[in-house]
Parts: C-alpha cells; structure tokens; sequence
C-alpha cells in the first residue's frame, strides 16, 4: 500500500490534529476480539510517567530544535528538555545505564531505533535513520532530578517525512523471529495478554543450530530491552526484565523474561533488544492484549 505524503503547513498541522483523532490506516477495518465484561484492572489512562503521545506532561515538555525533513542515514536531531520552572530539565539517574533513551518510530511499526542522545548544554543531539516517508514519532524517557526514585518521564513529537510513501502491514503474531544468525521464540506461542492486568511474556534465544544461546552479555544494565507500541496509537509501554545482568541468570538457558501489564487492548508490536559478542540485535514480535 503506498500514497503520498504533501507538505502541509505547520499552521494547519496544528489545527488538524487539535479537530480529530489520529487512526493508522493499516488498522482501519480490523477486527479484534471481543471487549469482555467490565473490568476494573484495564484503563486506558495516561501512565503517571507518560506515555510518549504528548509533548508535554506532569510540568516537563519537549522542545524539538532540529527535525529530519527527508530520507537518509544519521540525519541530525536536536531537541530540549524544559521542567515545571522552565528551566532545562537534567536527568538525575539513569534508566537501564543511560541518563535518557530516545525511540524513534514509524507509524507502522516496520521500523524502530532506540538511540542514547548526547547533551551539550541544554540540548540534546542524536544521528537518526530514516528509511522511507510518512509520520514518525520520537519518544524521550528519562528520569529528572525533581522526581528521583520514580517512574521516568516519557515525552513524544512526530515528525512528517513528505513524498511517496510505501506503508508495511503490521505481521500477525508470530511464535518465532530469525535475526542475526539467531532464532528468539516467544515460548508463550501466540497467546494473547490480558489488558491491564500484570503478566510476563519469555523469550529464547537460540543459536544457528538450535541450541539456547549462553553467552547473552549485559546491554543497559540487563540482558535484553524491550519496549511495545499499540498498533492505533503508537502508545509506549516500557517492558522490565525480571531479573537483572549483575547475577547473570538469564545468560544460562538464553531465556529473557519481562513483567507485562499492557494498558489497553489492541495489537502490540514489541521490540526485544539483545546483545552477543558486542552486538546488538533486534528481533520485533506482534502482541495481542484483549
């Protein structure tokens, strides 16, 4: 499915996106499983951090300086980062190792990074890819100095790439993804998550030969990252490892497992990060909650 991206005006962007609602055409005509009777335990509130679909919240606000405007590898980015006062909001400790983890995300889900920006003053500057036209989104999290000890503060911009546009439907769930040399098996199969109810989801990690790999090394602290985007939204969800690097249980048998509590029904796509002999790999799977 292709079409073509215009240039718009900022001005009417603005108007635009105050008057509707964004839907993603690829999700247009879907069915999902049916809503079950009330339940208390799903909300589709805002989480108390955020959730990457605002600019703004709790007081803290993402300024963008410099926005990709055309395809390429390693465009420039910068953005800043106000607090409540509208003074320069500094992270005060790190998430996973790093004072601020940056996500960038196409509106279809086919494609993810997840980028460390450096800081020189007030702002903050990062080398972006961008594949293809249409709408991304960035998603700064991090942890400011006012709220140390809580959750991290999740802040969101899109950015419009015009032109011919190519779009990729979203794959259905799958047990198993290759990437790498290597084959990750959600060892839940295909099963659904229940909206708003806390789970876990498992991961193996498996070499060419079929063997679980053993030699998974620490990436941010722990031993795989995964973050997951509803399909309609774009909706962040910051997944955490069960257990972490320092006492390298999840190097032995390759499995990685992360708690899970998905805030809305719908279709997810994760994206698990895993590193092996100082690489990085990436494998994406699509998720359920119902």
């Amino acid at each position: 499915m292709s079409r073509r991206i215009p240039w718009i005006p900022v001005v009417m962007v603005g108007l635009f996106v105050a008057a509707v609602v964004y839907v993603n055409p690829l999700d247009a005509g879907r069915e999902l499983p049916p809503r079950p009777a009330a339940d208390h335990a799903e909300h589709s509130g805002v989480p108390d951090g955020g959730d990457g679909l605002s600019d703004n919240h709790d007081g803290y606000a993402l300024s963008p300086v410099v926005l990709p405007d055309r395809r390429g590898d390693r465009l420039p980015l910068a953005f800043r980062l106000v607090n409540p006062d509208g003074a320069p909001a500094v992270p005060h400790e790190p998430v996973q190792s790093e004072p601020l983890h940056l996500y960038v995300l196409r509106e279809d889900l086919s494609f993810y990074q997840h980028l460390h920006p450096t800081r020189t003053g007030d702002t903050w500057t990062a080398a972006v890819d961008v594949p293809d036209g249409g709408v991304y989104r960035l998603y700064a999290e991090f942890v400011p100095k006012e709220r140390a000890g809580g959750v991290p503060i999740v802040l969101g911009t899109p950015f419009v790439i015009a032109g011919d546009t190519r779009y990729v439907p979203l794959p259905a769930p799958a047990p198993t993804v290759r990437v790498g040399g290597f084959t990750v098996s959600r060892l839940e199969g295909t099963a659904d998550l229940a909206a708003g109810r806390p789970g876990t989801m498992r991961f193996q990690v498996s070499d060419a030969r079929g063997a679980p790999v053993t030699a998974l090394e620490p990436y941010l602290g722990v031993y795989g990252h995964a973050s997951v985007f509803e399909s309609m939204t774009q909706r962040l969800t910051h997944l955490h490892p069960t257990v972490p690097a320092d006492t390298r249980a999840t190097s032995r048998d390759g499995v990685l497992t992360f708690h899970t509590q998905l805030p809305q029904r719908g279709r997810h796509r994760v994206f698990l990060q895993f590193k092996v002999m100082g690489e990085v790999h990436q494998a994406a799977f699509t998720v359920i909650a119902t």
